[in-house]
């Protein structure tokens, strides 16, 4: 089983940007604080032997892991907006939901930090899928994808 994907892409636009039409997505690594996105999936359609069968029961998990690094000498707040995991070959978005999250990193702080996403259908198929998370540090919002993996059953 793969647990670890590098980062494939960092993306930002500026959150100040007036102009009418949507802004222009940059390639943005020298102030990015989010260095790498590894996703584990996973779906268990049944449950572990000696638990009965519920259908109520959590069927589709997503763990996202982020590395962060704050190379400045001031903390810095990184708002987690949105986590989504994509199917590759549709490009369907599964049936996750996640809440913004603020992460805190003290100066100089290297970390990482663990997302746990659920749902009770599964994956729509089991073929590959992809974490995108979106986040925003200051007025600059950023999107960085992960490698895609394969759906572990």
């Amino acid at each position: 089983m793969r647990l670890e994907r590098q980062a494939c892409a960092v993306l930002s636009t500026s959150a100040n940007d007036q102009s009418d039409s949507l802004p222009a997505l940059t390639m943005n690594s020298n102030k990015s604080l989010v260095k790498k996105v590894t996703l584990i999936a996973r779906e268990e359609n049944l449950p572990p032997l000696g638990v009965p069968i519920d259908p109520q029961r959590n069927i589709g998990f997503a763990s996202v892991f982020l590395g962060l690094e704050n190379p400045q000498l001031t903390p810095v707040t990184v708002t987690v907006t949105k986590v989504e995991i994509r199917s590759l070959s549709s490009g369907k978005l599964q049936n996750f939901q996640h809440s913004p999250q603020e992460i805190q990193l003290k100066p100089l702080e290297n970390s990482q930090v663990v997302l746990q996403l659920t749902n009770k259908s599964g994956y729509i198929s089991r073929n590959q899928v992809k974490a995108i998370v979106t986040y925003q540090v200051g007025d600059e919002i950023s999107i960085i994808e992960s490698e895609p993996v394969e759906v572990s059953p």
